[in-house]
């Protein structure tokens, strides 16, 4: 039993549309086990001092996966702090993380999605097969995570544009620790203001972003090119699945995971 309540704390956290409180996740998994609130929070203790789960602060502590060890997030990617050392095993991607107030340390579903799905994409022969992957673009880029997992594939030319100032900042200093500045640009250049057209374009950001956003967002792809999607829920990921088909995008692969999911879309080539 122990095992599966803990389980279900760190899906209650990692789940969730917004950070949780202690409180909120204690109340939220007793509810659900029919446990006593005490037995949560014994687990919670656990799993933080397990550096599983950690606690954080934004006007009220909340409750956040923790990513302050080496993390293996799919076949080929361990993201990891800068101050923490890993032994790579051959043709891992080891991407150094420090996350303080930007959002993508790895560590939510929505941000692994986007992750595997890179793997999958750049690792993948059959996925370049027609394509030139050689520029790439982050919308949102946070910590700069996507942005650095691309350039680590091989992508020679990645931006990476966020409007909070924060994340540019975090974005630039995590591109500086992985040895990519002749790579990667960061900037708070607005989207409408990005000129240039991409083979693959990231944004994950929520959904409601991503409608509006999404004339910019496909004008961005360049014929034969790739859009991954993620940071929304599943519920809402088939109505924001038909807008971009009525774009005129073809839907590659869809993942889900915890109630999060990811759209890899293309844009077809025009016709002769």
């Amino acid at each position: 039993m122990g095992n599966e309540i803990k389980q279900k704390v760190y899906d209650t956290v990692v789940s969730s549309n917004q950070r949780l409180t202690p409180i909120e996740v204690e109340k939220k998994a007793a509810a659900e086990l029919g446990v006593q609130r005490r037995v949560i929070k014994a687990a919670i203790k656990e799993l933080v001092h397990e550096g599983v789960l950690r606690y954080t602060y934004f006007g009220n502590s909340f409750l956040e996966s923790s990513m302050d060890r080496p993390v293996r997030v799919s076949g080929r990617i361990v993201v990891k702090p800068p101050h923490k050392v890993y032994i790579s095993e051959k043709d891992d991607i080891v991407i150094d993380i420090n996350s303080e107030l930007a959002f993508g340390d790895g560590g939510h579903p929505s941000t692994y999605l986007v992750l595997r799905t890179l793997d999958s994409i750049l690792s993948s022969p059959d996925y370049h097969k027609g394509r030139s992957l050689s520029k790439a673009l982050d919308v949102g880029t946070g910590t700069g995570i996507l942005a650095i997992a691309t350039a680590k594939f091989g992508i020679k030319e990645v931006v990476g544009i966020d409007i909070d100032r924060t994340a540019v900042f975090e974005a630039e200093g995590n591109v500086r620790i992985n040895n990519l500045i002749g790579q990667i640009t960061i900037s708070g250049t607005p989207l409408e203001e990005i000129r240039s057209s991409f083979s693959l374009v990231m944004a994950n950001i929520g959904s409601q972003t991503l409608e509006m956003l999404r004339p910019l967002l496909v004008e961005r792809i360049e014929e034969g090119g790739v859009l991954v999607l993620s940071g929304f829920t599943t519920d809402v990921c088939d109505a924001l699945l038909k807008t971009y088909l009525q774009s005129g995008l073809k839907l590659i692969h869809r993942n889900e995971e915890r109630n999060w999911a990811c759209l890899i879309l293309s844009k077809p080539r025009a016709s002769l």
